[in-house]
């Protein structure tokens, strides 16, 4: 038995590297690997992300809420997160993405939950799909490993250099659910800066208002940012890093908390969400609208015992999330969904 499987990459377009990207890519190079598919991979211009996508294989898997042209294809739709549908992103195309991913769920023969919490956010917007017993919940891996020794590049050769890798680590966009500022505060307010202690962002530059922050707080030459960090880069600096600090008001998995667990890097995180799911009982979890709670938590980890304990605990919770694992469920569910 062979299925033909249509793959829509539009992800790549819309966001070229982290999140959905990451999934979408572990997830696919592995299976494309696997003889029961005869793959077909469409991309198309993002100015066409909200159209239907022509196709006439068994099954159609979109990397993000976009719907087959044809009834007689299947339709696998991953469901990551209801970021939008909560308010946290109000931007120009919010209404049209909520449409979107509306249709695509309603059409769906199998629905992909990425974490418990992702399940439960979908079966409150969509109560109707309660007895649906096509919705799968298929967790996140990671490919970063404390046992892999990555090459550093230049520029983090000469970011060791300032901050002799005593850093708190903020990985990914800076966007208001992200909460940067109260990461900042709770830096700013713990005992860390004063005893030689610096963050790292990754993401894009700093915005002007984040300068103004920086500068208010007195941080201005204690947080620094690498633009476009890849994963050798990223793989480095989690190795390295005094600890990962996460204060999202809302995730729909959280992959960065696992690549930080994999590497040995100490996680704190919201109790939210499915950050909670995540690390719970591994890495402390904090009160999002509590800058405090943030103070209180990187000021625990000076503790070497404390910081050591969480260190191999997280690692032994990170084991428990893997790629491959992922990508043999998603095959179980083309196989479910092509029996239907």
């Amino acid at each position: 038995m062979v299925i033909n499987l249509h793959w829509d990459d539009i992800i790549y377009k819309i966001q070229s590297f982290g999140g959905i990207s990451t999934y979408w890519k572990e997830i696919t190079s592995r299976i494309a690997k696997n003889k029961k598919f005869n793959i077909y991979r469409s991309g198309g211009n993002e100015f066409f992300r909200y159209f239907p996508v022509p196709s006439c294989a068994d099954i159609f898997h979109s990397s993000y809420y976009r719907t087959p042209l044809s009834i007689k294809t299947k339709n696998v739709v991953t469901v990551h997160d209801f970021i939008y549908e909560l308010g946290f992103i109000k931007n120009l195309g919010f209404q049209l993405h909520i449409y979107q991913k509306k249709k695509a769920i309603n059409t769906a023969d199998a629905i992909i939950c990425i974490s418990e919490n992702t399940k439960k956010d979908l079966l409150s917007f969509y109560p109707h799909l309660k007895e649906n017993p096509h919705i799968y919940v298929i967790k996140c891996g990671t490919s970063f490993s404390i046992e892999n020794t990555p090459k550093a590049s230049k520029r983090i050769i000469e970011m060791s250099k300032v901050t002799k890798d005593r850093y708190i680590l903020f990985v990914g966009t800076r966007m208001y659910y992200k909460n940067f500022e109260s990461a900042l505060i709770g830096f700013a307010l713990s005992a860390l800066p004063k005893i030689g202690y610096y963050m790292i962002c990754t993401g894009s530059k700093f915005s002007i208002s984040e300068e103004k922050l920086l500068n208010g707080l007195g941080l201005k030459n204690k947080v620094f940012v690498i633009e476009g960090a890849n994963y050798e880069e990223l793989n480095y600096l989690y190795q390295k890093a005094f600890a990962l600090v996460y204060p999202s008001f809302y995730e729909g998995f959280g992959i960065p908390v696992i690549e930080a667990m994999s590497c040995g890097c100490p996680v704190i995180a919201s109790q939210t969400s499915s950050l909670s799911e995540i690390a719970e009982g591994v890495g402390i979890l904090i009160d999002p609208n509590d800058v405090k709670s943030i103070t209180v938590a990187l000021e625990s980890l000076l503790d070497e015992k404390i910081r050591n304990d969480y260190i191999s605990k997280g690692k032994a919770r990170s084991k428990l999330f893997s790629w491959e694992k992922a990508a043999q469920q998603h095959i179980e569910v083309y196989e479910k969904v092509f029996c239907l």
